[in-house]
């Protein structure tokens, strides 16, 4: 398909649009001499190839414009085997370019003689319109190429965009999933709130597989991971030349971008209040305005927002605006902290355990009693995200198929408060001692490196020689 007939439906729109400002008759070839648009006579003939191509073949290899004047006279006429059934008395033509070459042709087109007059008589004026014409077609074809380029991109992860699920059965996080399940089939937006790894992101996950635009992909924006004179070009898109270092051509935002789909706006609570109310506008709206642009773009999206910031407190301090927080809160979420869904933690451990044996390979088949309890008495500040990697360690440096509370961190075992229960003070400090040298000296190391330790911890060569055998580390 040539990258004219891939936006047919556009140029068709388009061409309308000039035919009835011009009160004249208007087509489009692609280079291959298949017309992709066309009004009057020619409307019914799109998708076919145009016969009698002297005129436009000779634009199509000289990249320059042409026209004819009369027909009957026209060298390029006298020669078409169609002359003696074409109606077509006069012709301008402008060649549409994309990267230097030639990919179509667009041209204004008389069949009576007060049609060919006007032409003549305008002839200058039709060629400066035509070439902007075309010139806003190349532009079109830029557009659509960068988003079909950035939708391919994004494809990869598509499969991933669309895996959801959570793990465990606490009444708090049960009742935030039956609320993102009712609202899934909804427009409305969706507010989700939590600490930073509880979730957020695989509940949007979870909302937009439900929801009727489950087909597309989701697009997800960090707000606090764009540099804050970046957002709204990011956001919202620009046209060419619309500040200092933009791109030929413009670029697409991801508001477009997700026209159709959800867009997903984590970390809300870290947009520039000067976006806040571009994005207000676009909400109200359902329109976008890219940065240099001249008319605003209609779009379909659903939007979801997370925050782990207090608004509440934002809106008062000044720092977030009113307006955009009642527009936001349609529909609140809650994500309940790891903490508060202790009982959860037994299916999450197991699930990632499963999770990374598969992915690296291992066969760790859970922990000691000991661990256990240590993980579940710890307060996981991290939430959900930090247990998984916590597990992901583990599986990278636990040697037996058991985890044991050796192999905890030692922040996790020292922060948890049943870490050493049940444990006598000897057994405490013997357990600290035994990290503390396995985190100073590897295995094997050599007899300058001993000695090097032994004068660093101030104790002889001797006793450091009965430690490291009795804690397994020579």
């Amino acid at each position: 398909m040539t990258a004219l007939m891939k936006i047919q439906s556009f140029i068709q729109a388009y061409v309308q649009a000039i035919a009835s400002i011009l009160e004249a008759d208007v087509t489009v070839v692609d280079n291959e001499l298949i017309r992709v648009a066309g009004t009057g006579s020619y409307a019914g003939e799109i998708g076919k190839t145009v016969t009698h191509g002297n005129f436009f073949n000779h634009i199509l290899i000289s990249g320059e414009n042409g026209m004819i004047t009369n027909a009957a006279l026209d060298e390029n006429c006298k020669v078409c085997e169609k002359r003696a059934t074409c109606k077509e008395l006069a012709n301008v033509a402008y060649p549409i370019f994309k990267e230097g070459a030639v990919v179509g042709i667009i041209s204004i087109i008389a069949f009576n003689e007060e049609q060919r007059e006007n032409l003549l008589d305008n002839r200058g004026q039709m060629e400066e319109f035509l070439k902007y014409m075309s010139v806003l077609l190349e532009s079109k074809l830029y557009t659509d190429e960068a988003k079909e380029r950035l939708e391919q991109q994004l494809k990869v992860v598509h499969d991933a965009e669309k895996g959801w699920s959570f793990v465990g059965k606490s009444p708090l996080m049960q009742e935030a999933i039956r609320i993102g399940q009712k609202v899934a089939k909804s427009d409305s937006t969706v507010f989700l709130r939590g600490e930073s790894g509880t979730g957020k992101e695989l509940m949007a996950k979870m909302i937009h597989a439900l929801s009727d635009r489950h087909d597309k992909l989701m697009i997800s924006i960090n707000c606090a991971a764009i540099p804050e004179n970046l957002v709204e070009s990011e956001l919202f898109g620009y046209e060419e030349g619309a500040f200092t270092g933009a791109k030929k051509h413009g670029s697409i935002g991801k508001f477009e971008l997700a026209d159709g789909s959800t867009i997903f706006l984590d970390e809300i609570g870290d947009m520039p209040l000067p976006v806040q109310t571009k994005l207000l506008r676009v909400l109200q709206e359902n329109k976008v305005e890219r940065i240099g642009g001249a008319k605003p773009i209609p779009i379909d999206i659903r939007v979801i927002c997370a925050t782990n910031k207090n608004i509440e407190q934002m809106v008062e301090e000044g720092t977030f605006r009113e307006d955009l927080y009642y527009r936001l809160n349609i529909i609140p979420i809650e994500l309940p902290p790891l903490r508060k869904r202790k009982e959860d933690l037994p299916a999450l451990i197991e699930y990632y355990i499963a999770y990374y044996n598969q992915k690296l390979g291992k066969n760790m088949t859970g922990l000691s009693p000991e661990a256990l309890q240590t993980l579940i008495s710890y307060n996981w500040p991290g939430n959900v995200r930090e247990l998984k990697n916590i597990i992901e360690y583990l599986a990278n440096i636990t040697e037996g198929e058991k985890i044991q509370l050796s192999d905890l961190p030692d922040h996790i075992v020292l922060r948890s408060s049943k870490g050493y229960e049940d444990w006598s003070l000897e057994e405490i400090i013997e357990e600290y001692e035994k990290r503390v040298l396995g985190s100073m000296i590897r295995k094997g190391a050599t007899l300058e490196e001993k000695k090097e330790l032994a004068e660093a911890l101030k104790i002889s060569r001797a006793t450091l020689y009965r430690k490291l055998k009795k804690y397994d580390l020579l």
